[in-house]
């Protein structure tokens, strides 16, 4: 029994001066950092979660809220902390060829599906496949799937409609968002038309579901934690983060979808034809004409000249698959989520919405019953000033960037080496609601972003799709998707709080990618339908 005790004490005291060994790393350069704390480092909030991630990363920011650059422990790992404007345009995109890549993978098996993703791509291969996307997402070809959208957008009008007409008037808004998002990447992305309102049982949306239901296990989370402690570890396994169930149907849903275009001639302006035309070496950059730049909403991520490159590359049908599968994990959660507290935001502030209300019913006049367009939505500066703000209050919380090459970094009288391997993170949540960019940051106020205010916001300071190159690249298609929907909504229905509203919302600690945010109860709302004399 002495012996096991004294092995057991042992191999703690060895555990913890393995995983302490760099607990000085910021001492040394004279950077203020988060104490450290056995064997979680800086990351007590990993283990608890208690606190959703939007709040861990404000706390990141404000402990040394007044330092350009910090330092904190992920369990043993060092990682920077930039939170300075002028660094973070520096860093993000001054000097992107020393910090191309993400630190933290999110599967260790190379020939997954999750790790072909783009955002889990590294070096010259992201690079070819961000310039093979990215003519996918201008401006142009989302003029084109618009109309896709649009129909989504009136199936779930018709929806809610019907169903206020049967006496139901009070939904849980994140579950009705879900439905909206997974039948817009159905059609736009795959070639599927399934509307989950009338059939929720459909295939797709059932795989949703599942899927979602998996990546909150408590599986799942261990193999996070295994990606974070044991990372070369996990590696030699070839430990995925999804199940072959999972990945086989994309590959199933793609590649038939495919084979039945090539052998019928079918074009359809989707993500899948745009894929089969890069696969072809047949999709091209095209600068954006002035009228799309024009309505371009403030939160748009421009395209740099990482994408804008002509690529040769020959790529196999499991690395579009891959990119199919990416747009669903960025636009499912992502984009319902924004929906959510955009309604959740109007639902609060009634004046908002109002005015919100009347900027849309001067459309719908002008239209005349004619359907709406991808111009009017883009043109609608209030309806832009509504989701710029959401996006503010509800960003995703965090980026980071790996260094790929040794980086002297000098600021103020500092001057030390970011090392190779090294990383940092950009605590966007933090930067949000910093009083110092964004006046009474609690408060949700869309005049930030009214033309004579929002050039006086520095873009390093408003982040809501990353910063420099390795910005989300389905920024135009978000912001179109959310615009879209949120137009018929707010044509269509009032939002009041319900008897289960609540105020304020709460969120956990949920840090799986495109999940911004998993609220504790749910989103819900009560729509009452407006009278028709008010449009």
């Amino acid at each position: 029994m002495w012996v096991l005790l004294c092995a057991i004490v042992v191999f703690i005291f060895l555990l913890n001066k393995y995983l302490s060994r760099e607990y000085d790393y910021f001492e040394k350069r004279g950077i203020p950092f988060s104490k450290p704390r056995f064997i979680v480092g800086s990351r007590m909030d990993f283990i608890l979660r208690n606190k959703s991630f939007l709040d861990v990363f404000k706390d990141v920011h404000n402990e040394f809220r007044y330092e350009k650059v910090s330092g904190l422990f992920d369990f043993s790992n060092p990682v920077y902390v930039i939170r300075d404007p002028y660094l973070i345009k520096q860093l993000g995109v001054k000097e992107f060829d020393h910090f191309v890549d993400h630190n933290f993978l999110m599967d260790t098996d190379p020939s997954s599906l999750f790790n072909k993703a783009l955002f889990n791509l590294q070096g010259q291969k992201w690079r070819d496949m961000r310039a093979t996307l990215s003519p996918a997402f201008s401006g142009s070809k989302m003029r084109q799937m618009f109309e896709l959208m649009n129909v989504v957008g009136q199936q779930f009008t018709d929806y809610l409609i019907q169903k206020t007409k049967q006496g139901e008037h009070s939904f849980e808004f994140k579950e009705l968002a879900r439905k909206f998002a997974v039948d817009v990447i159905a059609t736009c992305a795959l070639g599927i038309e399934v509307n989950s309102f009338e059939n929720p049982e459909n295939e797709f949306y059932q795989f949703a579901c599942n899927l979602l239901d998996h990546l909150k296990s408590f599986f799942t989370m261990l193999k996070i934690v295994g990606f974070f402690f044991l990372p070369n570890f996990m590696l030699k396994l070839k430990v995925g983060l999804l199940r072959e169930s999972a990945t086989q149907f994309f590959r199933t849903a793609v590649t038939e979808t495919i084979k039945t275009r090539e052998e019928k001639s079918i074009i359809r302006p989707d993500i899948i034809y745009l894929l089969m035309q890069a696969k072809k070496g047949k999709l091209f950059y095209e600068t954006e004409k002035d009228a799309d730049k024009a309505v371009e909403g403030f939160a748009t991520a421009e395209e740099s000249h990482v994408g804008r490159r002509t690529v040769t590359r020959n790529w196999e049908y499991d690395d579009l698959v891959a990119q199919s599968m990416s747009f669903f994990f960025a636009g499912y959660e992502t984009v319902s989520t924004i929906i959510s507290f955009t309604a959740y935001e109007l639902m609060i502030n009634t004046d908002c919405q109002a005015k919100l209300q009347k900027e849309v019913d001067e459309v719908h006049r002008k239209l005349d019953g004619k359907p709406v367009t991808y111009d009017e939505i883009q043109r609608m500066k209030y309806l832009d000033q509504v989701i710029s703000e959401t996006l503010r209050k509800y960003p995703s919380p965090v980026v980071d960037r790996l260094c790929n090459k040794d980086f002297v970094l000098e600021y103020d009288d500092k001057k030390f080496t970011i090392e190779k391997g090294r990383s940092f993170y950009i605590p966007i949540g933090g930067i949000h609601y910093d009083d110092r960019y964004y006046k009474n940051p609690e408060k949700f106020d869309p005049e930030r972003f009214n033309e004579e205010n929002r050039g006086k916001i520095d873009p390093a300071t408003y982040l809501p799709f990353g910063v420099g190159p390795r910005n989300c690249i389905g920024s135009r298609f978000a912001l179109t998707e959310i615009k879209t929907i949120v137009y018929y909504l707010a044509l269509y229905f009032n939002f009041e709080p319900t008897a289960r509203t609540e105020i304020p919302i709460k969120v956990k600690y949920n840090p799986l990618p495109g999940n911004r945010f998993n609220l504790v109860n749910g989103a819900w709302l009560k729509c009452i339908p407006r009278k028709m004399s008010a449009v």
